[in-house]
């Protein structure tokens, strides 16, 4: 089991307790029973004054082998940047009688066994773009007690864990299993349980960038002079808000440049909040400082693969059907319909990144130029790829309801 920072370092974040969710196991036949409210979606509002949270699991009758999935908004009103970096789980089991109920004392046998029966798989990203599996065991390798120091809950792998920036959120998707073995052992209990997500500041200094020296250095604050009326200009002022773009150090965003492989793994990046990862450089030839540790993240993540003979290339410019490829892969998007294209030029798209192209389309990500074509080897623009983006962050669906 992995476990929370210690006690000294628990206490010094912020603590946030997501919602109470009740389990009555109570059996009529196989059955369990699920007591909580009917929404099964939970916001969490960090701020100053501590967190606010809702029922994370609809009602309902449970069984062995039964499963139910919902979605957990973290909103991060504090005046800071902060950073996950574990979860853990709060139980109090008691035995249903006729009388008082009977509490199940934590570290007992059917405490624990209850805890390894309820299995629990977290992933984050954004709106309905979960790729990212940070969490996928039991309760009992969350179980968190304070001061205990068996229960200590579950610290991220530090490739998982993840900033949300100042007024930003960030999405997880939550996934709770009964297993298939639950028996009769568990007839009469009931759990309340409370989710807690443990966080601290990490302030980092807004409108920077690094530049080649790897040095952060301010980013020019007015409106860029050169999106005011372009045709992205919603799209990337909303990547830009959410701190997934940034601009040149000559205040400008260059929306119609080409986009270059190594600009587009750091959107890649951003856009699943990556992070810069840690680690021995993968490629032979000379990546820029600013990008290095972003091609390493996106790499590892597989969203980028290399040249042969090891080379990543990272000035080239990346073509229209290699960023859909990227980005299918990215967001682990597949078609799931039997899509025909229907683009003049589909006879162009190389047969290894037809599905790709297909997947695009099909969830409305890729549509084509008003001639009905494709264009699969042109370098996609800086603006096209933005776009692609916001519509899998969800951010274009935002526009359209303004």
């Amino acid at each position: 089991m992995r476990n929370l920072k210690r006690k000294k370092r628990m206490a010094s974040g912020i603590l946030l307790m997501a919602a109470a969710l009740i389990f009555i196991s109570t059996f009529w036949g196989a059955a369990v029973s699920l007591a909580t409210n009917q929404d099964p979606d939970v916001e969490l509002n960090v701020s100053g004054g501590g967190s606010s949270g809702g029922a994370m699991f609809g009602g309902g009758l449970w069984a062995p082998g039964a499963t139910e999935t919902g979605t957990m908004r973290l909103h991060n009103n504090h005046f800071e940047r902060v950073r996950v970096n574990s979860f853990g789980i709060y139980m109090k089991l008691e035995r249903i009688l006729d009388e008082e109920p009977e509490t199940i004392a934590p570290h007992s046998d059917l405490y624990e066994a209850f805890a390894k029966n309820m299995k629990l798989t977290i992933k984050k990203g954004r709106l309905l773009a979960f790729s990212d599996t940070v969490f996928d065991g039991s309760f009992f390798e969350l179980l968190y007690e304070s001061g205990d120091e068996t229960y200590r809950g579950y610290a991220l792998l530090e490739e998982d864990r993840f900033n949300i920036n100042k007024n930003d959120s960030e999405d997880l998707e939550y996934t709770v299993h009964m297993d298939e073995k639950a028996g009769n052992y568990m007839q009469g209990l009931k759990a309340m349980v409370a989710f807690l997500v443990n966080m601290d500041e990490n302030p980092a200094p807004e409108h920077k960038y690094r530049n080649n020296n790897n040095e952060l250095v301010e980013e020019p604050l007015e409106e860029y002079p050169d999106i005011g009326s372009h045709w992205a200009h919603d799209c990337i002022a909303a990547l830009l808000q959410h701190g997934i773009i940034h601009g040149y150090p000559d205040g400008t965003i260059r929306p119609d440049n080409y986009i270059t492989r190594a600009e587009a793994a750091v959107l890649a990046a951003n856009a699943l909040n990556l992070g810069e990862a840690a680690g021995v450089p993968l490629y032979a030839d000379t990546i820029p400082a600013w990008a290095q540790w972003y091609i390493l993240a996106a790499t590892r993540r597989g969203v980028f693969e290399g040249y042969p003979g090891n080379v990543f290339r990272p000035e080239n410019y990346i073509t229209r059907e290699e960023m859909a490829a990227v980005l299918m892969r990215a967001f682990d998007k597949k078609a799931e319909n039997d899509v025909q294209l229907a683009f003049k030029d589909k006879d162009d798209i190389g047969a290894w990144a037809a599905e790709y192209v297909k997947a695009g389309v099909d969830n409305d990500i890729i549509a084509g130029y008003p001639d009905n074509t494709f264009k699969p080897r042109a370098n996609i623009t800086r603006a096209e790829a933005f776009t692609m983006i916001c519509k899998l962050l969800g951010y274009h669906a935002e526009h359209a309801k303004q």
